[in-house]
């Protein structure tokens, strides 16, 4: 059981170092009555720092000028660069494209050794050649270095610092799982996706891809259908257009007579692109800056297809609060999951899980476990059925 945490210790938690640094100068240099200047602010900007603004107000004066300062510390200590070492190096490759090799190598000198080398290996050979390396760069004024870098970060959306010691998870805070472990997610939810279209489908349409899938991968998604409940079924409409988005551009004709790794890459793909049209459907109420952290965090084009998933959604129908609210509540208990099983870092199982909970369910452990099986199954014909089903969450 996680141990309750500290409100106050996390109050500046989940704002980035710029805006921790004005609202603490705000109540530094100024007072409550000029919160009315964050309405200056862009809207994603104004919304966090409007709610943190708040829970500093409940506090008393000295207890308030204690945390603000002890931040304001934190901060002016704080070294590096915001997030970019939390960006996938593939949105950092695309930052750099058409700069200069000497302004090249000055970003990359600022860069983790593995960012920078996995950028490096990319670059065309002739553009390589004529990157300075670190120790030519040691010359460069500070003030060069800082307008570099500011105008290479103003690329990209500031990412979410994790914080020092364990405090509530929300839905939100999946933004703080690495590359490898978004992964393992949206593989895991590829898989779920799936399950809820063919409970609708059917079991004929399902055993003509688990005939494709092969044997392993037919189990997982057998296992998950078995384990979606009704109420998280597609409607049959919805089922269709789902599969036909996610075919397509995906050979299927092929991967019938493939094997080996051919049949594992339409695998990968398939379970990909229907874990990222699944994270697509909960992210479409969410502010646009953290869809673009979540797209940020994986490689560029799966998150360009994930972002794009997000706003066709957006467009077309409105959202039904309470499936949303739910859709949310099984991706953190996904996640959850995926730490105890040490897919995601384990650490997390000393957060305290945060689910919004199923209004005619005493809790979240029913609103969004999967049923215990074990019963007759329609679904059970399709293939044989695994003696111990249970995700394979590796990557391939």
């Amino acid at each position: 059981m996680a141990e309750s945490p500290n409100p106050v210790h996390h109050l500046f938690y989940p704002l980035p170092p710029r805006l921790s640094m004005l609202l603490t100068t705000i109540f530094t240099q100024g007072g409550p009555d000029d919160l009315h200047l964050l309405e200056l602010l862009p809207d994603d900007d104004a919304f966090l720092l409007q709610e943190k603004a708040e829970q500093l107000m409940t506090l008393d004066g000295e207890r308030r000028a204690a945390v603000v300062v002890r931040e304001m510390r934190r901060q002016i200590q704080f070294a590096g660069l915001v997030g970019l070492e939390s960006i996938d190096p593939t949105w950092l490759l695309a930052g750099i494209r058409g700069e200069q090799p000497h302004t090249i190598g000055i970003i990359l000198a600022q860069l983790s050794a593995n960012a920078r080398s996995r950028i490096l290996q990319q670059l065309p050979s002739s553009v390589r050649a004529r990157i300075p390396p670190r120790d030519e760069l040691k010359n460069v004024r500070t003030e060069i270095m800082r307008i570099v870098r500011q105008k290479f970060e103003s690329q990209f959306v500031t990412m979410p610092a994790p914080p020092g010691e364990p405090t509530n998870f929300y839905f939100k805070d999946i933004a703080l799982l690495d590359a490898r472990e978004l992964v393992q997610l949206i593989r895991a939810l590829g898989i779920e996706q799936l399950a809820a279209a063919f409970l609708t489908i059917g079991k004929r349409k399902l055993a003509e891809l688990c005939h494709v899938l092969g044997r392993q991968a037919s189990e997982e998604l057998i296992s998950a259908v078995k384990e979606t409940d009704d109420r998280d079924a597609m409607r049959i409409d919805e089922a269709n257009d789902f599969l036909s988005r996610i075919l397509l551009g995906l050979d299927l004709a092929a991967a019938q007579s493939a094997t080996g790794p051919a049949n594992e890459e339409f695998q990968r793909e398939l379970f990909q692109k229907a874990g990222l049209f699944r994270l697509a459907m909960v992210l479409r109420a969410e502010r646009p800056a953290f869809v673009q952290q979540l797209a940020q965090r994986i490689p560029r084009s799966h998150g360009r297809l994930m972002r794009n998933y997000v706003y066709r959604m957006t467009e077309n129908e409105p959202i039904d609060e309470r499936k949303h609210r739910r859709l949310q509540d099984l991706v953190l208990y996904r996640v959850e999951k995926l730490a105890a099983r040490g897919k995601v870092s384990p650490r997390y199982l000393r957060f305290a899980f945060c689910y919004w909970g199923d209004e005619e369910d005493d809790g979240h452990e029913d609103a969004v476990a999967p049923p215990a099986g074990g019963e007759e199954d329609a679904f059970e014909s399709a293939i044989d059925p695994p003696a111990e089903p249970a995700y394979d969450d590796e990557p391939h």
